[in-house]
């Protein structure tokens, strides 16, 4: 390895990663990426190498072509003996130790090194019964715990047996941070125990895979104490289970908790729970949560909830994401704390960047958005006026337009200065536009609006105006502008004295449905 003078761990690793092509998984909080060491040039293994830039504080160990780095300046031991019971199975028993001070250690992770069928803790005086349920001639157990340096140990049987099944595949995850942990996660915690979160901090990004695994609940699967741990290609939960992740299908009648990644498809009859990326598809009654991204689809009967969604997300209540490529679509509120493909809801869309459509039934939220559609929209980068127009029916309103770089909203409320010969009063417009030409002395706009008329009274008529505007405006002082637009209308009368609808030139027919034609002036003031 080469020497380094004044360089950062950042560039140290990235050059190793590429002269080794290995990848660092190690806590984000660990390691201070931007801060610079020296090393002299070293000729030997790259654990020793590790060693030599980071410390002796520091534990690696590869995998494949992982290398997991942890804090471990600790070391433990353990004293064990065996059990032997009947049907050709038995239990490894001790007592785990710190090595300096030989006290005994609590809730230190034991578990079969070769088949991963076997896991059990250390209880609160360091003592633990690790049950083997297939034991070769020898067998290998790991003590686990966090700050320490994991010890294997070989324990040789005093009894014959058949030859047991080959080792499984294990592996380790190449991110792990600590402040995005499922256990962290409401839902997450919820539906483990503490056990569980006690395993997950003694082993990291540890997994071995396995082709399938049954289980009652989270406590009672077929990989016993290990279950959180194990990568399945199918996974049965009857009422929920937690596995490390799922690298086919998992379905369950309540709750599915992931630790990491789901390459495939999840059902679950009330939530699914992710700590890392989902690829494929999650279904489930309530609920889908994934801390990391999802790349495939999310529907769920209330909310889902992803960190970076690239595919599509379909609930009944609520879609939440950090950012996102994809759509959301939800029945009451869309949520993106980033930015986002497309937003579709039946009440509200919130985002700060939106590169597609934005459609709410009710109101659009964003820092940028250049199609969003609403009764209100609220862009932060976009175009807002509030002003003051009468059409040619002497009909004045108060109007307030608010939208992206090409559609806006219009939102009115007005009255008719002379109503006695009708029995309208008060009137309630809703529309929406589009930026034509946007310069900074001119504008022009289109826009098609919709008016609902109220009696004295405040009783909402059936009587109804439907127009197409062509908005040509001038700014005539600073933040000023003032139109003039033709208007091309549909008056709707409820009940008309004469059926036929009529075409005029200008203005409506109080007794009759008709199409005319219109002129609204008004002045706007810009902000």
């Amino acid at each position: 390895m080469s020497e380094y003078k004044h360089a950062t761990l950042q560039t140290i690793f990235a050059e190793i990663a590429n002269q080794k092509n290995i990848h660092f998984s190690y806590n984000s909080s660990l390691l201070d990426l931007d801060s610079t060491v020296q090393v002299k040039a070293f000729n030997g293994m790259l654990i020793d190498y590790m060693e030599n830039l980071l410390g002796s504080k520091y534990f690696f160990k590869e995998s494949g072509k992982h290398l997991i780095i942890t804090y471990a300046p600790k070391r433990l031991d353990a004293e064990v003996d065996w059990k032997t019971s009947q049907k050709n199975k038995g239990m490894i028993v001790g007592v785990v130790r710190d090595v300096r001070t030989n006290k005994k250690l609590p809730y230190a992770s034991v578990y079969d090194r070769l088949t991963f069928q076997s896991a059990t803790l250390s209880d609160d005086e360091g003592y633990f019964e690790l049950n083997v349920k297939h034991p070769e001639q020898t067998i290998s157990i790991t003590l686990s715990k966090e700050n320490y340096r994991d010890t294997t140990i070989i324990v040789m049987l005093p009894i014959e047996v058949r030859k047991g099944k080959k080792g499984r595949q294990i592996g380790y995850y190449s991110v792990i941070d600590s402040s995005n942990s499922i256990y962290k996660n409401f839902f997450g915690s919820l539906f483990t125990s503490s056990t569980e979160r006690l395993q997950s901090m003694n082993l990291g990004g540890f997994f071995a895979y396995s082709p399938f695994q049954v289980s009652l609940t989270p406590g009672l699967s077929t990989h016993g104490f290990m279950n959180s741990q194990v990568v399945n290609n199918f996974s049965l939960n009857i009422i929920g289970g937690s596995t490390a992740g799922v690298d086919g299908f998992e379905m369950a009648g309540i709750f599915n908790v992931n630790q990491f990644d789901v390459k495939g498809g999840q059902v679950a009859g009330a939530i699914n729970v992710v700590g890392g990326n989902v690829e494929g598809i999650q279904l489930a009654g309530l609920s889908n949560v994934t801390l990391g991204n999802n790349k495939g689809i999310q529907i769920a009967g209330m909310w889902n909830n992803a960190d970076t969604l690239k595919g599509f997300q379909l609930a009944g209540a609520l879609n939440m994401a950090k950012s996102g490529k994809g759509t959301q679509l939800a029945g009451g509120m869309n949520s993106s704390k980033d930015r986002i493909g497309n937003q579709i809801a039946g009440g509200i869309n919130i985002a700060k960047k939106v590169n597609g459509i934005q459609l709410a039934g009710l109101l659009n939220i964003a820092d940028s958005s250049d199609y969003p559609i609403a009764v209100l929209n609220l862009i932060k980068n976009g175009k807002k006026t509030i002003g003051v127009q009468i059409d040619e029916s002497r009909f004045l309103s108060v109007n307030f337009r608010s939208g992206g770089r090409v559609l806006y909203s219009n939102l009115g409320i007005g009255t008719f200065i002379d109503s006695q010969e009708s029995v309208n009063k008060y009137g309630v417009e809703t529309g929406l536009g589009a930026h034509l030409i946007n310069k900074p002395k001119f504008s022009l706009s289109a826009e098609v609006t919709q008016r609902h008329y109220f009696n004295k009274d405040f009783k909402l008529k059936d009587d109804a105006l439907t127009s197409f505007r062509v908005i040509p405006a001038i700014v005539i002082a600073n933040k000023l502008q003032l139109y003039v637009a033709p208007s091309f209308n549909y008056s709707y009368v409820k009940e008309p004295l004469n059926k036929d609808i009529i075409w005029k030139l200008w203005g409506a027919d109080k007794e009759r449905r008709s199409f005319h034609g219109g002129l609204t002036a008004g002045i706007n003031f810009v902000f």
